[in-house]
């Protein structure tokens, strides 16, 4: 059974507070359970939800699940009873990244039913982004409402929780039954009919395609082609040399055993000839002529450094071009590279439509670069052949609405046809711009789509695919992969509007629960438009409410981003914190009276310092002034693993939910001191509690900042020694003083051993020291050098001392057989197992011999992470992070291990 984590707010709660009925979700949630069910989510990659179209930063299913059900029904108060409210909870998730089992989905809206004798609530979301939040309302029988300023995930919602319902049950027969996509896909369930007729005007709409585009993609006679690979040119700036020359990162075609590729450069007559190299055995690429980090290439003739500055200069005088390098090909034996032939080259160059809608980029920023380089709007993107090729696609899905009506289909059934195959058109786009570069491995080379990040990078080589092929990015694979989607789709009531958050109208009371835009760190609407363009262009006769406009709104959005707000942070900020204070507000009046508010809130980076309290002072920031009273917090697993990777890029691997209700108007103030005095009471247990749940070192500042605002809300104000109001900045660095003196307690529960190496090791990390600073560094803990050295905690040689714990561990250490085992050595033996050994199974079996070390040697992995990010030690937070990651598991493998059968 996974850890319980259990809130109950302090002794200052007003009276309403105690008066009015909580909801399970402000008691307690089985954390673990939920946690592990959103890893494995997040671990699924083909087979989700997800699968239907990108969206960015999308909130696992299970968790949105189990948060719903839990805001929705009363904590019993009697812990029995709780516990069983619980068990349907773990129900819900058990199956990971699968849905739920009929008979657990079956206890719970049995139960909501009871909960609510007069019929069930209706769940808003007014940033609805990709769905989850609405598609697993409707799991639990409840009618959902979203909203969206944006058109893309307003349709992606739409088409899940609205249109697919509608269209329910529908049926659909066509005469030429099999056809050449789908022929063995499986075709049962709610959305049988959607899928047989999917099947067929998807094969339609290739045929009608390919008719079209023949001249633009001749057959090849050596087989099929998977994607093209290409490469920017620049003229040499050097006066003596002006060769044109290819910029690539990399001349690597193909890692796999056995079949390694690359391309081998050389110049002749003044042009630079690319030979393609594959199917080796040995062998190895030519040097990249990228110079660096940054933007600089080496002439390929002449082996000067064209600067980054120079490159932009040339392409913004349109002196930028693009060269064909190589071409993938799949023989039906084995896949190649060869280089490409004239016809290829000359195929390659057609004419973009002149209808396409030419919309900006913006100005360069942090998530958008390819303005630096002279690519100016959205249609820059593609090459011509793509944008041709996209366009034609979207041209014939727009045909399929009235070809399924006059071929007998009802207009349900046609809407969500359609609204498939537009996404599915959107879809294609991902895999077929400039944006989608080659990702060489061990295995076959693979075309990676764009958005791996939520932004638009300039790309120097790029893949081309093959719209008609069997691989990635062709029409066939990306209408297989999305049908997988509908597998988790629910058959539920919906209604999905484009319309701002602070305006989202109900005619009945609704139970709001949303995933809302991060501050600065996605560019929902900047990078919007690189869909939006393809999903107008099928779909504007379909969902005409959702495409008046030739690019997506991005007035109103409620982000912070300076360029969106007369170019200052401040304004950006400000902004932020008004527009969501207004919207909260609003939210509130159509909130049901007796059922919470659920946010759920992430920064995109794990970064600390001023920017990351920014993110948070201003969603908070917008609560409290709101008149939001914060009654729960909760940190939700949002990866799959701790990262071995930088501190300083180390991603967020939780988002918080967190539980808020009206605040009440007979809420007090408090003072300054009685404020800092209940942090020091109550954040303890919770920090404890959050350890519990083997929440991440890296997440543990951002988690705390939940039960810390959890006490900051519950007042009208916090008022300082002039009477004035605490800000929530300040009182977000109040909360983070706070937790280091939790940290500080926990480590003064260690055993002195432990205590002595936690100092040591914050002065001098893995490094020696004298061993009179190391003497004066133990006495007062009441031990002596030769006592930590025994403890084998350290070693003391020639007159220094230097900490064990990083190498040349015993992997045969057990404490049972240390006459002084300390929480130090256990912490570093499991790490060294789990990370330098064999794993999970080695390190768990030692888990299973630590018996009461486990608690302290959690408590003194967080401490350590601490102190190493404070020192900017990222190896250390790595290693102490990917620890605390595989601590529930290792608890599991550990009470399975036996000692009897030679584990150990």
């Amino acid at each position: 059974m996974g850890a319980l984590l259990e809130r109950r707010n302090g002794d200052e709660s007003t009276l309403t507070e105690r008066i009015r009925k909580r909801k399970l979700i402000e008691v307690a949630l089985p954390l673990d359970e939920i946690n592990a069910a959103c890893a494995a989510d997040k671990a699924v990659k083909t087979g989700t939800l997800r699968n239907l179209h990108k969206w960015f930063a999308p909130m696992p299913l299970p968790a949105w699940r189990a948060i719903l059900f839990a805001a929705l029904v009363d904590d019993p108060g009697e812990e029995v009873r709780r516990a069983e409210l619980l068990d349907v909870v773990r129900g819900l998730v058990e199956n990971g990244a699968g849905l739920p089992e009929q008979e657990a989905l079956r206890r719970a809206t049995d139960i909501l039913a009871a909960q609510f004798p007069d019929g069930l609530p209706t769940v808003l979301d007014p940033f609805c982004g990709g769905g989850s939040t609405l598609v697993e309302a409707q799991r639990l029988g409840l009618s959902t409402l979203g909203s969206d300023l944006n058109p893309v995930p307003a349709l992606i919602t739409r088409t899940l929780t609205e249109v697919l319902p509608k269209a329910a049950d529908a049926s659909f027969e066509a005469e030429d039954e099999a056809g050449t996509l789908f022929a063995a896909a499986e075709r049962r369930g709610h959305y049988a009919g959607v899928i047989n007729a999917f099947h067929h005007y998807a094969d339609w709409v290739m045929e009608e395609a390919l008719s079209d585009l023949r001249p633009a993609y001749p057959a090849v006679s050596d087989g099929t082609v998977i994607f093209w690979l290409w490469g920017r040119t620049v003229p040499c700036t050097n006066p003596a040399c002006g060769i044109q020359t290819v910029l690539t990162t990399t001349w690597q075609l193909s890692r796999k055993v056995g079949e390694l590729a690359w391309v081998s450069p050389s110049v002749a007559d003044g042009e630079v000839v690319l030979d393609v190299i594959s199917g080796q055995r040995d062998g190895q690429a030519p040097t990249s002529p990228k110079v660096g980090r940054g933007a600089d290439f080496q002439c390929l003739n002449c082996s000067q450094v064209i600067r980054e500055a120079d490159i932009r200069q040339l392409a913004l005088d349109g002196l930028m071009g693009r060269r064909l390098i190589a071409v993938h090909i799949d023989t039906g034996s084995r896949r190649l590279f060869r280089a490409p032939t004239e016809s290829e080259i000359l195929a390659a160059n057609v004419t973009a439509p002149e209808d396409l809608p030419e919309v900006s980029l913006g100005e360069a920023n942090q998530y958008i670069a390819p303005p630096r380089y002279g690519i100016e709007t959205f249609l820059d993107l593609y090459t011509s052949r793509q944008a041709l090729a996209l366009a034609t696609f979207a041209s014939h899905v727009a045909r399929v609405q009235e070809k399924v009506i006059t071929d007998g289909g009802s207009k349900e059934l046609a809407d969500a046809v359609s609204s498939l195959l537009g996404l599915a058109v959107g879809k294609m786009a991902q895999y077929n711009s400039t944006q989608t570069f080659v990702r060489t491995r061990r295995g076959p080379s693979a075309a990676t789509g764009a958005f791996g990040r939520a932004d638009l990078p300039m790309t120097w080589d790029f893949a081309e695919t093959y719209p008609f092929g069997s691989s990635v990015g062709s029409w066939a694979t990306v209408c297989q992969n999305l049908l997988r989607a509908l597998e988790f789709a629910p058959m539920g009531s919906g209604r999905v509007a484009l319309a701002d958050a602070r305006s989202i109208a109900s005619n009945r009371p609704v139970v709001v629960a949303t995933d809302p835009p991060y501050f600065d760190a996605i560019g929902y609407a900047d990078l919007s438009d690189y869909f939006y363009m393809w999903h107008r262009r099928a779909l504007r006769n379909v969902h005409p409410d959702l495409y008046r406009t030739i690019a997506t709104p991005k007035t109103g959005e409620l982000t912070a981003f300076a360029w969106h707000h007369g170019g200052t942070k401040d304004a950006a900020r400000a902004a932020f914190i008004d527009g969501f204070t207004e919207t909260f507000e609003h939210l509130q009046h159509l909130a049901t009276p007796d059922v919470p508010l659920v946010i759920v809130y992430a920064s995109k980076e794990q970064k600390g310092g001023r920017e990351e309290e920014t993110r948070w002072s201003s969603i908070l920031s917008a609560m409290v002034a709101a008149k939001l009273e914060i009654t729960g917090t909760w940190p939700i697993r949002g990866t799959t693993e701790a990262r071995m990777r930088s501190a300083g890029s180390n991603a967020v691997s939780s988002y918080i939910a967190m539980v808020c209700r009206p605040r009440d108007d007979s809420a007090k103030t408090c003072s300054l001191a009685d404020f800092a005095r209940s942090l020091r009471r109550e954040l303890s247990t919770a920090v404890r509690d959050l350890q519990a749940a083997s929440i991440l070192p890296v997440d543990l500042a951002q988690a705390a900042m939940g039960p810390g605002m959890q006490i900051y809300s519950r007042y009208r104000a916090v008022l300082d020694q002039a009477g004035n109001p605490v800000p929530v900045d300040h009182a977000l660095r109040l909360i983070n003083d706070a937790l280091g003196e939790v940290l500080d307690e926990q480590e003064g529960e260690l055993d002195p051993e432990s205590r002595f190496a936690v100092r040591w090791w914050e002065a001098y990390g893995w490094s020696a020291a004298s061993f009179g600073e190391a003497d004066k560094a133990v006495r007062p803990l009441g031990i002596s050098v030769d006592d930590v050295v025994r403890a084998q905690v350290a070693t003391s040689q020639a007159n220094k001392v230097q900490l064990l714990g990083r190498t040349g561990l015993d992997r045969d250490w057990l404490p049972s057989r240390d006459s002084n085992p300390t929480a130090w050595e256990a912490v570093h033996h499991l790490a060294d197992r789990l990370i330098d050994g064999r794993g999970e199974l080695e390190a768990g079996q030692l888990m299973g011999a630590l018996a009461n070390l486990q608690d302290p040697a959690r408590a003194l992995v967080y401490r350590l992470h601490d102190l190493a990010a404070k020192a900017s030690r990222a190896g250390d937070q790595e290693r102490y992070n990917a620890l605390i990651s595989a601590w529930n598991e290792l608890l599991r493998l550990g009470s399975t291990a036996s000692t009897d059968r030679g584990l150990f």
